[in-house]
């Protein structure tokens, strides 16, 4: 059923207000049928894409842009509009697929790990569903990649290329193997890979929706920030539960972590290590940097779930008002911003880490991030090849504007999405940075990518946590052919509709150059 939130136009501004927009109108979108009644199953599935559908036509006959929003996670401007902005968390439905729908060609022994899951569900619901639900121990699940997060919609994760770290697997774009989404065509579509066939046209029947199987339309299609159309539900590729194991912490020297990421650039990653993540301060006179690591290890029942991470709150409930950061911003004027990255290190080795823990995905990745009013980060991706290198450059440059903040570096291994900024081989490197959201945001963005050009290094950047990309930056980061072969990928989705086309375009897609 579509809901309008309130009528007409309304502010709204995402999860960490680092931007604001009038919009004008809000849908929330859920899974209530004729007569209220709860739908479930595949009527539920197809109900869902057909009312997502009835939407996207709703905008065409109004002439207003349309954009989905998962849990609005966002630090920058791709959850942005100015038209219809359409809720999809009420839809949060999750079922296991019966062998009967799956196409011959999908291996048998990996059909039981494969879940439907709807888009507007939460990661921290479907690690219920995967974890929790299933009586039986050999029948638990867990996702294969996640973020530090769990309150970010599927949808909105893979679409905006949420990473986390895993060292032998990808980003989460790369588990899905199958895309439902709605257009405003008058029927919605079932997206997977030419090379994988995942399910058979009695399931695609079953959901009401039309078949394109394409490696390149799907490859585009699953890192698309909201621009191919509205996904209803996604085919997810689960594994048998498994934990993670923590050690403690420990203090590494930039010499022997520069050697490290050699070593993973060269493919000697030890057996079994999955997670890895390291911490740097920019300031230091230590050279010293600090590390967390995980390998994947069975799973072991009754294992206490760790205390979530970054709740901005102290023991008493008190947090800091929303002026605290423009305050700090007058400080940092005056005082060497190496005293504030020195106070922040140590607290970021007390309080954020994963340190000496053991969990599942669902136990341990349930940070609670809601950053403080006038913050903003800054995210991007280089080779694991390049990542000693960038530790200097990213330094260089936040100690040329006096930064006063350190870097979280996490790798993962290369992504296939066609313009997933964690497609950098062989692994991934993304180095995330907070900083007061003032000019200063875009001139380390502007500054990073001088010195970036200067070195010969590639990078991407993070899709969710940019100042801004530029089509000259855009070509620097991903190259003419994937450009183009993305944009020709939309132009299959939409039957090459320019009209609708149009509706999904948002002003951070018209800047960087993607639009029709």
């Amino acid at each position: 059923m579509i809901c309008p939130e309130k009528e007409g136009p309304q502010p709204w501004a995402g999860v960490h207000v680092t931007h604001r927009t009038t919009v004008a109108e809000i849908y929330n979108v859920d899974n209530v049928g004729p007569h209220g009644r709860l739908l479930k199953g595949w009527e539920m599935f197809r109900h869902a894409g057909e009312e997502l559908d009835n939407l996207v036509r709703q905008a065409r006959d109004a002439g207003t842009r349309i954009l989905p929003i998962g849990a609005g996670w966002a630090l920058s401007k791709i959850n942005i509009t100015d038209g219809f902005l359409v809720n999809t968390k009420l839809l949060n439905g999750c079922y296991d697929v019966s062998d009967k729908y799956f196409d011959a060609a999908y291996p048998a022994e990996r059909r039981r790990n494969l879940v439907l899951a709807q888009a507007g569900m939460q990661v921290a619901e479907l690690n219920t569903y995967l974890e929790l639900l299933p009586r039986v121990e050999a029948n638990r699940r867990a996702i294969q990649a996640a973020g530090i997060g769990n309150g970010q919609t599927v949808a909105g994760s893979v679409s905006g290329n949420t990473h986390g770290s895993q060292l032998t697997y990808g980003a989460m774009p790369d588990f899905v193997a199958g895309i439902h989404v709605a257009t405003g065509s008058g029927q919605t579509l079932w997206i997977e890979r030419q090379s994988k066939p995942v399910m058979n046209q009695d399931f695609v029947q079953k959901i009401g929706a039309r078949l394109i199987r394409d490696d390149d339309v799907f490859n585009a299609a699953v890192v698309s920030f909201g621009t191919f159309g509205i996904i209803a539900a996604l085919a997810v590729e689960t594994a048998p539960i498994y934990q993670l194991l923590f050690p403690p912490i420990a203090d590494i020297s930039y010499a022997d972590l520069k050697q490290k990421l050699n070593r993973f650039a060269a493919g000697q990653i030890p057996d079994g290590l999955y997670h890895y993540e390291f911490i740097f301060d920019p300031f230091t006179r230590t050279q010293m940097a600090m590390e967390a690591s995980a390998p994947k290890v069975p799973y072991k029942p009754g294992v206490p779930t760790p205390k979530p991470r970054w709740i901005i709150r102290d023991k008493n409930g008190f947090a800091p008002g929303v002026h605290i950061l423009k305050i700090l911003g007058l400080v940092s004027a005056i005082v060497p911003p190496g005293v504030f990255t020195g106070i922040e290190y140590k607290e970021y080795q007390k309080d954020a880490l994963l340190d000496n823990v053991r969990g599942s995905p669902g136990q341990i990745y349930t940070s609670s991030i809601y950053y403080l009013e006038g913050y903003i980060e800054s995210a991007f991706a280089v080779s694991v090849k390049d990542a000693a290198a960038t530790i200097d450059i990213a330094s260089k440059v936040s100690q040329d504007l006096r930064l006063p903040s350190i870097y979280q570096v996490r790798l993962c291994k290369a992504s296939t999405g066609t313009l997933a900024f964690t497609q950098l081989a062989p692994i991934a490197a993304v180095f995330e940075v907070g900083m007061i959201h003032d000019e200063r945001f875009p001139e380390y963005e502007r500054r990073l990518d001088e010195e970036f050009r200067k070195a010969g290094i590639r990078y991407t950047m993070h899709w969710s946590k940019n100042s801004g990309i530029s089509p000259e930056k855009l070509k620097y980061m991903y190259g003419e052919a994937k450009i183009a072969s993305w944009k020709a990928a939309r132009r299959t989705v939409f039957g090459n509709d320019q009209r609708l086309m149009k509706l999904f375009e948002t002003d951070a897609m018209v800047e960087a150059g993607l639009a029709t």
